[in-house]
C-alpha cells in the first residue's frame, strides 16, 4: 500500500535519525578546481521490476512499483537512495538488524571518520551557504569522532552534494543512501525549487538530515512509518519528534539530546593505523622484517589530537599474504580485536615479511588492512 507521507513544514524525507559530528571549524578548503564537472540532466521514471537491485528491494520490504531509478541511483521511499550495481550489496544480508538503534547496521568505519563532501554548484550560491551551516554544525558537536571537510575538488569528495536537476515532486526536498563496506554513500541529492519556498535553518537541516543517511542513520520514526527494521540506541527514542532524523522537516536547533547520544555512541573516537618496524635480520642474503601494527585514537577525524578511547570497539581486519619470486599468489586472513575503552594505543597484530637470494626460494609478505570498526553499544 503506498503511503502518503504529509510534512510538518513540507521537509518530508531527508532522512537520517541523528547526524552528529566533532567539534572543530566547519570548512576546509582545498584550493584545486572542480575537474569533473556533474552532468546537468537527469530523469526519473518507474523503475523496471526484472532489475535485479529492484527485486533485491522487494525482498527487503519495499512495495512493488515503489522504486524509481535516475541516471545514477534507484530512490526508494521515502528518501533513499540505493547503487544500481547489484555488486555493490551483500546479497546474505536479509536487511534486518539487531545491532544498533535507529541505524542501518551499515555505519561509516571508525578508521574513515575524516569525511570531504563536494558542494556542486548545481545547487545554489544560497544551498550552498547552507550546506556549509550543516557541516559546522555537525562538526560542531564534542565526542564525536564524524570530521566533516568542504572541499573544491570535486576528485576528493566522499560525498557530493548536487541538485536533482528538477526531477523530483515538490514533498521530495532530499534523497541519500546509507553506507557500504564501512565508506559513506557518496551522493546527497537537494531538491532545490522545493527547498527555496523554506527559510535557512529548514534547509541547512534539510542537508543534516541528508548526510546523516551517508553515514548510516535512518528516521527516528522509521517503525511507525514501515520502513523496515531497525533497532533503538539505548538513551534515544522513536518518539523524539525533535530529532534531524525525523521522517519531516523541521526548523529550530539542529539536534536534540537524542541525537547526540547517538552520534556519540556510534562514532565515539577516531581510529588511525600505525605500523612499527620491530625487528630486521639479514643474514646470507635472507631477510626477515617484523613490523608491529598499532592503532591510534584520535578526538576526531581531524587526526590531531590523541584522546583515550571512550567506548569500547570491535576492529575487524585483513591480513592479505602476498608471494613472490618463485611463485606468486595472494590470500588472506581474517580477525578481529576488541579494544578496552581507557587508552589511545593498541596492539592489533603484526605484519612479516621474509624472502631469499636462493634459487626457488618463496618470498612472503603481509600487509595489514582495518576492514571495519565499530563502537560496541
Amino acid at each position: 500500500m503506498k503511503r502518503k507521507l504529509t510534512f510538518d513544514i513540507m521537509y518530508v524525507l531527508v532522512g537520517l535519525f541523528l547526524f552528529v559530528s566533532c567539534q572543530h571549524d566547519t570548512e576546509e578548503l582545498l584550493e584545486e578546481e572542480a575537474i569533473a564537472p556533474i552532468e546537468r540532466t537527469d530523469f526519473k521514471r518507474l523503475a523496471s521490476d526484472d532489475h535485479p537491485v529492484v527485486q533485491l528491494l522487494y525482498s527487503r520490504g519495499y512495495e512493488k512499483g515503489t522504486i524509481y531509478e535516475t541516471n545514477d541511483h534507484f530512490l526508494a521511499p521515502p528518501d533513499l537512495l540505493y547503487s544500481k550495481d547489484i555488486n555493490d550489496y551483500d546479497l546474505s544480508d536479509t536487511g534486518s538488524n539487531t545491532e544498533q538503534a535507529f541505524n542501518t547496521g551499515k555505519l561509516v568505519s571508525l578508521n574513515r571518520m575524516r569525511i570531504n563532501v563536494f558542494i556542486d554548484n548545481s545547487v545554489g550560491t544560497t544551498l550552498t551557504t547552507d550546506a556549509v551551516n550543516a557541516i559546522t554544525e555537525l562538526n560542531g558537536i564534542n565526542n564525536c569522532a564524524l570530521f566533516f571537510v568542504r572541499v573544491t575538488n570535486a576528485n576528493q569528495a566522499d560525498i557530493t552534494i548536487r541538485s536533482d536537476f528538477g526531477v523530483e515532486s515538490s514533498n521530495v526536498l532530499g534523497r541519500a543512501g546509507f553506507p557500504s563496506n564501512g565508506r559513506v554513500f557518496n551522493t546527497v541529492t537537494l531538491n532545490v525549487d522545493a527547498l527555496g519556498a523554506f527559510g535557512a535553518t529548514i534547509r541547512r537541516n534539510v542537508v543534516i538530515h541528508e548526510l546523516g543517511h551517508c553515514v548510516g542513520f535512518r528516521h527516528t520514526d522509521w517503525s511507525a512509518n514501515g520502513e523496515g527494521s531497525a533497532v533503538n540506541i539505548p538513551g534515544t527514542s522513536a518518539n523524539d519528534t525533535g530529532s534531524i532524523m525525523w521522517h519531516t522537516a523541521r526548523g529550530g536547533n539542529a539536534f536534540s539530546t537524542g541525537d547526540l547520544v547517538a552520534f556519540r555512541a556510534l562514532f565515539p573516537r577516531a581510529l588511525r593505523i600505525d605500523v612499527v618496524n620491530e625487528f630486521t635480520e639479514y643474514d646470507n642474503n635472507e631477510w626477515y622484517v617484523l613490523d608491529n601494527v598499532f592503532v591510534d585514537v584520535f578526538e576526531d577525524g581531524s587526526y590531531t589530537t590523541l584522546s583515550n578511547l571512550n567506548r569500547n570497539v570491535q576492529v575487524n581486519y585483513e591480513i592479505v599474504v602476498q608471494e613472490y619470486n618463485h611463485t606468486s599468489g595472494t590470500y588472506s586472513y581474517y580477525r578481529n580485536r576488541i579494544l578496552t575503552a581507557g587508552s589511545n594505543r593498541y596492539y592489533i597484530d603484526e605484519e612479516e615479511e621474509e624472502c631469499s637470494a636462493y634459487q626457488g626460494e618463496t618470498c612472503t609478505r603481509e600487509d595489514l588492512e582495518i576492514t571495519y570498526a565499530f563502537s560496541i553499544l
